[in-house]
């Protein structure tokens, strides 16, 4: 085993807060943007991601407080709301141990890990993938799980929770441009530090003569995928009139952030959620918050032209490589890569065909979008599972929103909303899985504040049945003057 530069810094500061959970969760939020970086490399091919070490951590403190007996109010709101989550890691480990085996031989498959030098796909065997791939599906679960019942507790900071979130966002915009300076002007750049993962094949893109920014990512995709979430979590904060961490500032950003990194999937997205965002928040949001979004959009125009407008007349050049990056992108059908990539798809559904909706297990597959990957690796079961957590939660948000309309909780479940839908719909796009554990982590905050605002009227009733002081209409007695000084 062998830590990483930033497993240095991740351990003792995880390790510090073992007792803190909030503390756990805005560091696994954080440590979660350097997702093509390890904190730890284990044989030399396997790299545990930074995100990891506090989330581990988190897990520990859930278990230790169970263990000494203690108890949270919403764990049973909490493990209904999740059941499907849990059906769909059932299925995935028990595929993964079976499945390979019973097909063996007789489906192609596209693996976890192409060979380099035979690559496409090959026989379906029992491979790495089978054991790696389910063992991060149990912990992103057992993640969100921990974190939804945490959730269900009082007197929580939940504004500093979805502050880390956005504070990411910030530490990705930073290390964007900066990558781009360096992929320009050749500043240096710490790619051994957040490419350190063995896990990922990381290697510098171009458009012609136009550089594709991935940041801390392993891809520009994921970098656009990413940056995409926070752009319309920061949006959709914005138009709910929240002002935290100033949200149309990041806005601005992350649109920068995703055009630099030149990546179709997180154009797509953004060209497809932006007006969607606008037109939800409009029905029931702030006009004023709908004014500082134009506001900041004239601002992010005016700064453009200000700051792009010489450079483009001092080197005319950049106007024949933007050309190109929009000329990519427009015939991205036409490519080699998305011809692999509708390949990859086709072969999935070839495979969740030829092994009778069952799948070929968890983690055999590596597919190119999400709908094909769970259809290949967890059969029509893995899909009806996902669509009954989409249901269900949007059930449980429902009913909360009308038991706790004033919910301090709202600005988290409104921001990671957002945030949720756009990596989802990115994921659909142009992802095999869903493995970011800031999704995960995500998701178990919007279930577990959810639950604590379906219970909260019915904890209030018990306080005001425990203690008459809390019961309105009824005032302690004050002793008379003559009572007081009576024997």
């Amino acid at each position: 085993m062998q830590i990483t530069l930033l497993g240095l810094i991740l351990l003792p500061l995880s390790l510090l807060w073992a007792n803190l959970p909030v503390r756990l969760l805005q560091l696994a939020l954080i440590a979660s943007v350097f997702e093509a970086a390890a904190a730890m490399v284990f044989g030399g091919s396997f790299g545990l991601q930074p995100a990891m070490v506090p989330g581990l951590l988190f897990i520990g403190y859930i278990v230790f407080q169970y263990a000494i007996g203690m108890r949270y109010p919403g764990e049973g709101s909490v493990l209904r709301a999740v059941f499907p989550l849990m059906a769909l890691l059932f299925y995935g480990l028990l595929s993964a141990w079976l499945l390979p085996n019973e097909f063996a031989g007789r489906i192609m498959v596209w693996p976890q890990r192409p060979d380099v030098l035979a690559s496409g796909m090959v026989p379906l065997e029992f491979s790495s993938g089978n054991i790696t791939q389910p063992l991060y599906l149990a912990l992103d679960i057992v993640c969100a799980v921990s974190v939804a019942i945490f959730m269900t507790r009082s007197r929580l900071t939940y504004e500093n929770i979805i502050a880390a979130y956005l504070l990411g966002g910030y530490i990705v915009v930073g290390l964007v441009f900066w990558q781009f300076a360096s992929r320009i002007a050749g500043i240096p750049f710490p790619d051994e530090l957040l490419h350190s993962n063995p896990s990922w094949s990381i290697v510098e893109q171009s458009v012609g003569t136009v550089p594709r920014i991935q940041g801390p990512f392993s891809e520009p995709a994921a970098l656009g995928g990413y940056m995409s979430g926070i752009a319309l979590c920061t949006l959709w904060l914005t138009l709910r009139g929240y002002r935290l961490m100033r949200p149309n500032l990041l806005f601005s950003l992350a649109l920068f952030s995703v055009f630099l990194s030149t990546s179709t999937t997180g154009l797509v997205t953004l060209i497809v959620g932006i007006p969607i965002t606008i037109a939800l928040a409009s029905a029931g949001g702030d006009a004023r918050a709908l004014g500082r979004i134009g506001r900041t959009m004239g601002l992010l125009v005016l700064v453009g032209a200000v700051a792009i407008g010489p450079v483009l007349i001092l080197r005319p050049s950049l106007l024949d490589a933007i050309g190109t990056v929009a000329t990519s992108t427009l015939e991205k059908r036409d490519s080699s890569s998305f011809e692999d990539r509708t390949a990859a798809d086709t072969g999935a559904l070839a495979a969740a065909r030829e092994s009778y909706g069952l799948g070929v297990g968890w983690g055999s597959y590596r597919s190119s979008s999400l709908v094909p990957g769970l259809l290949a690796n967890a059969g029509v079961f893995g899909v009806v599972m996902v669509l009954w957590q989409a249901i269900r939660l949007f059930r449980l948000g429902r009913r909360a929103r009308r038991l706790s309309p004033r919910h301090p909780g709202q600005i988290l479940v409104d921001g990671f909303s957002a945030a949720l839908c756009t990596q989802l719909g990115s994921a659909l796009i142009s992802a095999p899985m869903i493995a970011s554990l800031a999704f995960y982590l995500q998701l178990g905050c919007i279930i577990g504040v959810l639950s604590r605002m379906t219970i909260e009227h019915r904890i209030r009733a018990d306080r005001r049945a425990r203690s008459p002081s809390l019961m309105p209409g009824w005032t302690p007695a004050t002793p008379t003057k003559a009572l007081a000084g009576s024997k």
